[in-house]
């Protein structure tokens, strides 16, 4: 590779395919600007010569590099130039480049990923190839699922980039669209805190009271009642989180979720001990319930046994049977 000096004007910043060979997203470009303020440049960025008319060079590796340069209100920038290599050429030696020196966020893997599909690799071979240098699963359904990544909004997409939001839960946002993508966003995950199960539980809750209640997802999280959830500055993001749960489930199954307090309730007044667990039948569907009992000598075993015993014959698990009707 050639090293000359390149004026900046003479590099594409601005045509449709000037980030043709870039993978960088959401990246911090002060802490490279301040680098070169201090150091100067020590590295020097990749260019590829076009062979258009018009001359000039298009950016393969360096991009931050050269805006930290323009910005810093430098007029050349050194430079190594490339000739004669082929688009996937210049992927492969961009992805290796940018391996070595910083690997890439999840945002970034889903344009890699597409970068390749783009010029022709076939799911095979991005599974045998590519995604193992990733740390991306090798199969078509998650390749797909990453490349969706890139359809969200910018400000979802700059979270999941910083690992503000898990990516399960970026995953759970592609069902929506654009503006409920944003509700959810905001109120589920920047303003409160649920765990996997819970956030995949109520977006389909909140998918379905859509239909039932002929509703906008932005006017059901938009109620009153979250409103005033959300607001509790005496709550924490995952208190808030539980809460909302809580409610969007309340909303949804009304009968059950009234059934599961009264539960709740009842198993509470049988003062047992945190080792006993009381569960009832998924969505009441059974009439039965299941008792667990965690112990770690005959002692406790036996303790905890008479005191079901105990609560049996005073009539409280009669109480707990007739929530079932």
């Amino acid at each position: 590779m050639e090293l000359i000096q390149i004026s900046l004007d003479n590099i594409d910043l601005s045509s449709e395919g000037y980030d043709r060979y870039l993978f960088r997203y959401g990246r911090d470009s002060d802490v490279v600007k301040e680098s070169i303020r201090n150091v100067g440049l020590i590295n020097p960025v990749i260019l590829k010569r076009n062979q258009d008319a018009d001359g000039g060079y298009t950016i393969v590796c360096g991009y931050q590099r050269i805006m930290a340069c323009q910005e810093l209100g430098q007029v050349g920038i050194e430079a190594k130039v490339i000739d004669g290599l082929n688009d996937e050429e210049i992927l492969l030696l961009v992805l290796h480049d940018n391996l070595s020196s910083r690997g890439f966020n999840e945002i970034e893997n889903g344009i890699v990923i597409k970068k390749f599909l783009d010029i022709g690799y076939s799911y095979d071979r991005l599974m045998s190839e590519i995604t193992p240098l990733l740390g991306v699963p090798s199969n078509k359904n998650m390749i797909d699922k990453y490349i969706s990544l890139l359809r969200l909004g910018s400000k979802i997409k700059k979270a999941v980039a910083k690992c503000e939001i898990e990516l399960e839960k970026a995953f759970l946002l592609m069902q929506l669209d654009d503006v409920e993508r944003d509700i959810v966003w905001r109120v589920l995950f920047r303003e409160s805190s649920t765990n996997i199960n819970e956030t995949k539980e109520t977006i389909r809750n909140l998918l379905d009271l859509k239909q039932i209640k002929q509703m906008g997802m932005v006017e059901l999280l938009s109620s009153k009642e979250i409103s005033l959830i959300i607001s509790d500055s005496k709550s924490n993001k995952r208190q808030r989180g539980e809460r909302i749960y809580i409610l969007i489930k309340y909303m949804r199954y009304p009968v059950i979720s009234k059934k599961e307090d009264e539960f709740d309730k009842s198993c509470s007044e049988l003062g047992l001990d945190n080792d006993v667990r009381i569960n009832h039948s998924r969505y009441f569907e059974g009439d039965e319930i299941r008792i667990t009992i965690k112990v770690s000598n005959e002692e406790k075993l036996r303790a905890n046994i008479e005191k079901l015993l105990s609560n049996i014959g005073n009539g409280m698990f009669k109480k707990i049977f007739s929530i079932f009707k």
